[in-house]
């Protein structure tokens, strides 16, 4: 299992206290660890027989702290510093975007549907952390990608809604376009295109998924450098598989042949350019596993949870003063 990065080294590290907290309208939240906990970078998940959200810490996944107690949650994501999850939550027909601090508290809301924006889903933060970009249903047969505030003003609907049906938003590093999966209203996305956040308009990628996949079940994700993007892709029998998409060349590659054909690897998230995470439902058990690009053999990495998000353990402080043997250019 891995532990957290820069264990060998003796730095001051800025740790967050976590509290466990309801959902909105909820009562008694139930936080692991006795309710309070540090964080310092790790994973948000969501644990499949509740639906709750989960925080994660990756020097200790054995010690999960659940934060929400209401259910309903879905496809967790951390702002770049953090400091933040943002999450939907459905409720019967209604559905909500919300956001969350990692030092615990109430959640606030950020959109609420309505019945021209339903099914509010699979939301992600800009890189600056002031926007919002998710997918939602404007009518009955085709879906949308929208960008709101963090604060819940200035919702913009992005592209969608009509023959060609949008979902999936992945925001490019510089902040200003979005990876999406397309697809004909009503049917798989199978398709691939950036669109710009300013103008709203799409360049295609690519309408190819690769020999195997089919469509895009869940998600696809850029990378943090932006030169690639996973998803998982549905194939002929019906499971789903992780693939990785190069978004130069346009070839699709399968990561990795799973001992049983009916296991479904699904909802993938980057760690960094060159590793990812998954969940699976290998053994029996719904599990997150990370995986290096390109490689076959995928670790375990946090028990029991599904849909993962990562963030980075925050800088180490050993620059501002405390010496660190000369290591990361600190004195």
């Amino acid at each position: 299992m891995r532990r957290s990065l820069g264990s060998v080294i003796a730095v001051v590290a800025l740790v967050f206290t976590l509290q466990s907290c309801d959902l909105l309208g909820g009562g008694g939240g139930g936080g692991g660890g006795g309710g309070t906990a540090t964080f310092n970078g790790g994973f948000a998940t969501v644990r499949k027989d509740d639906r709750n959200l989960i925080l994660t810490d990756e020097r200790d996944v054995n010690a999960p702290v659940q934060l929400t107690s209401t259910g309903g949650v879905s496809m967790p994501s951390f702002s770049k510093d953090g400091r933040q999850v943002v999450f939907a939550r459905k409720a019967g027909a209604d559905s909500e975007l919300l956001l969350l601090p990692v030092t615990g508290g109430t959640p606030s809301t950020v959109l609420r549907s309505s019945p021209t924006q339903s099914n509010l889903r699979t939301p992600v933060f800009s890189p600056d952390g002031t926007r919002i970009a998710f997918a939602y249903d404007e009518n009955a047969t085709s879906s949308s990608v929208g960008v709101v505030n963090v604060d819940g003003s200035g919702f913009r609907k992005l592209i969608g809604g009509s023959a060609l049906a949008y979902a999936s938003p992945s925001w490019f590093p510089d902040g200003a376009s979005l990876l999406v999966s397309a697809g004909n209203a009503g049917l798989m996305q199978t398709q691939v295109e950036r669109v710009n956040v300013a103008t709203g308009a799409p360049t295609p990628i690519t309408n190819t998924l690769g020999l195997e996949a089919l469509a895009i079940a869940s998600r696809i994700v850029v990378s943090p450098d932006g030169q690639k993007a996973v998803f998982d892709g549905r194939v002929s029998s019906g499971v789903t598989r992780i693939f990785v998409l190069d978004l130069t060349t346009r070839m699709v590659t399968r990561q990795r042949n799973p001992a049983s054909a009916a296991v479904n690897d699904s909802a993938p998230s980057w760690v960094n350019a060159s590793s990812f995470v998954f969940s699976s439902d290998e053994g029996g058990n719904d599990q997150v596993y990370r995986q290096t690009v390109g490689s076959t053999n995928a670790t375990l990495a946090v028990p029991l949870a599904i849909e993962p998000a990562y963030v980075a353990p925050p800088p180490a402080a050993a620059d501002a003063g405390v010496s660190d043997g000369g290591v990361d250019g600190g004195p």
